[in-house]
């Protein structure tokens, strides 16, 4: 087992959610930085996602893709396997906002590219990693990591 890129990978994690939402917290001066802000909070909720993803991918087989999307059903067999919650919906949900917020692409995600959309991603997120930190917790030492979380939301 990985321990250590287990480890930096949750540390990302939970430092790229952080990130969004302190972001979302921000308070715009005009409509074009609440888009700004609106941008960089959903990429970085991705980039949450995907690091926790990489953890829970590198704990179970020792390596990730390159690609994204390349470790899609080794999560969705986790989840079966292993009662986590729908890590692939997660996956796929955030990558969509961050694409559009990046590329202007997916733009079936436009209409909802708004405050609460974002929050209530950040909530479903914040779920996600709450549970994963749980579960990798019993299998690997990752008590940094969950001390790190814990303070977020104390």
């Amino acid at each position: 087992m990985k321990e250590k890129e287990i480890k930096d990978e949750l540390g990302m994690g939970v430092r790229a959610f952080v990130e969004a939402l302190s972001k979302s917290k921000e308070t715009p001066i005009d409509e074009f930085d609440k888009l700004r802000i609106l941008e960089t909070a959903f990429n970085r909720l991705f980039m949450a996602v995907e690091h926790v993803s990489n953890a829970l991918v590198l704990f179970e087989t020792g390596n990730v893709s390159s690609k994204h999307f390349g470790d899609i059903k080794k999560l969705e067999e986790m989840k079966e396997k292993y009662g986590l919650p729908d890590i692939p919906r997660i996956y796929d949900e955030t990558y969509k906002f961050r694409v559009f917020a990046d590329y202007r692409k997916r733009t079936d995600v436009k209409s909802n590219f708004n405050e609460q959309t974002l929050k209530d991603k950040i909530e479903n997120v914040k779920t996600f990693i709450g549970s994963t930190l749980k579960f990798l917790s019993e299998h690997v030492d990752i008590e940094d990591v969950k001390t790190r979380w814990e303070k977020i939301h104390s």
